[in-house]
């Protein structure tokens, strides 16, 4: 057996920190049509390109005046001409030429012909119910920063002033290579004691929600050789490389020591189970995210550590959101070591992973967590039971980082702790 025995274990914050300060993107710019930037990342600063209203504009339903005629008090209307000494005004529309002043249709009375009418209520002054030139925008005016994830506000706002085109940052590419010689693609016939390659599917679709662009490598099996050359062209033609499994201390897990061989590796495992087992590491100035195997473990470690190096790419906010909840049910200590080899069996010492933190050290242990709203109004957070990867956690909303070490003693219900929403919840 190898020895790992040099290998770096950080904590969950010093991870993601190692994995930011490593991040050197040289990120592209593209063109798109304003009505297709929801979602997208704006690369400049998006300027009106016209006054909003571009003329007076009305902000009533009403008849257009002229305030002169007001001057010395109520006119005479009956010898009023339409389209000369009064017209109708719309709300939101360009006040009719010539006039500057809005009265409310409600004080006016039009004859049935619509040719005159009669008013009850005088304008308190010039321009009374118009909203000028520029009121709402000026031309030249920044809408939108750069830097900025367009929302449906945002593209509408962007649209109302004139821009039919706008620069974004181009998505960035994400390689996800899974690796592993129990790996049978979807659709192929498993083989004994396989798994389907479902990870791909996961991580695929993180990434596109997170904004990025993935590309999926075919399986790598457990070779020295062909790891290396995946790993290494992945780099060469991705902005950000994923690998999945093969980072543990079996006899065949052998990505990390290549990683080590070809580039610079920051870290090699965490200190929480599941997903005990990430890295990460740069190759040729390329960040590769390495992911535990197991769906489970695959699907919060993305959100921990790749989440946050896309969102780097895309100047975004990198951390996951966190909520301060009541405890509303009790959590054990878990992580490795604590599963048992089959229900209801007793564990045998050579049945038991020693612990990860024999020397005092905390570990964490991650909790699948449903966040809600509890009757009094306050936020509660409650444990989810049953098998990894099982129906029980459609609902997860959170994780909670459960440590467990000497002289560590768990929360208790009705304790508050802090809980990581899902980037989805």
């Amino acid at each position: 057996m190898r020895d790992h025995s040099n290998h770096v274990q950080v904590t969950r914050e010093k991870a993601v920190e190692l994995l930011r300060d490593a991040c050197e993107f040289d990120r592209r710019k593209e063109t798109i049509p304003v009505q297709e930037a929801c979602g997208r990342v704006l690369a400049e600063d998006a300027k009106a390109q016209t006054d909003i209203p571009n003329c007076l504009e009305c902000c009533l339903d009403s008849v257009a005046v002229h305030y002169a005629d007001f001057e010395n008090g109520m006119p005479d209307t009956s010898e009023w001409v339409r389209g000369v000494d009064w017209e109708f005004a719309n709300t939101g529309v360009g006040m009719p030429e010539g006039f500057d002043t809005a009265i409310v249709i409600e004080h006016v009375t039009v004859s049935d012909d619509e040719r005159h009418i009669t008013i009850d209520a005088a304008p308190s002054a010039k321009f009374a119910g118009t909203n000028p030139q520029g009121s709402k925008m000026r031309q030249g005016e920044v809408l939108a920063f750069e830097n900025t994830l367009v929302t449906v506000d945002i593209m509408a706002r962007m649209a109302m002033g004139g821009v039919t085109d706008v620069s974004v940052i181009a998505r960035p590419t994400v390689a996800f290579i899974p690796t592993g010689n129990e790996l049978t693609r979807i659709g192929d016939e498993l083989k004994r004691g396989g798994h389907f390659e479902t990870n791909g599917l996961l991580i695929a679709e993180k990434i596109r929600q997170w904004g990025g662009e993935p590309v999926l490598w075919d399986i790598v099996p457990d070779d020295r050789e062909r790891i290396t050359a995946a790993i290494c062209e992945a780099c060469t033609k991705a902005d950000i490389v994923v690998v999945n499994a093969g980072s543990s201390k079996g006899s065949d897990d052998w990505n990390i020591e290549m990683l080590d061989e070809v580039g610079t590796v920051l870290y090699h495992q965490t200190n929480h189970g599941p997903g005990h087992h990430s890295s990460a590491a740069v190759v040729d100035g390329t960040p590769v995210v390495g992911i535990s195997g197991p769906p489970r473990g695959a699907g919060f470690t993305a959100d921990f550590y790749l989440r946050p190096v896309i969102k780097r790419y895309l100047r975004q906010p990198e951390n996951l959101p966190k909520v301060k909840a009541r405890l509303a049910s009790e959590i054990r200590p878990g992580g490795p070591g604590a599963h048992k080899h089959m229900a209801g069996a007793k564990q045998l010492p050579g049945e038991v992973r020693p612990s990860e933190n024999a020397d005092g050290s905390i570990f964490y242990g991650v909790k699948f967590m449903i966040v809600r709203q509890a009757e009094d109004g306050v936020l509660e957070a409650v444990g989810v039971p049953g098998k990894p990867g099982g129906l029980s956690e459609d609902a997860v909303n959170g994780y909670y980082m459960m440590p467990s070490g000497t002289g560590v003693n768990p929360p208790q219900v009705g304790d508050f702790i802090e809980v990581d929403l899902k980037p989805w919840a």
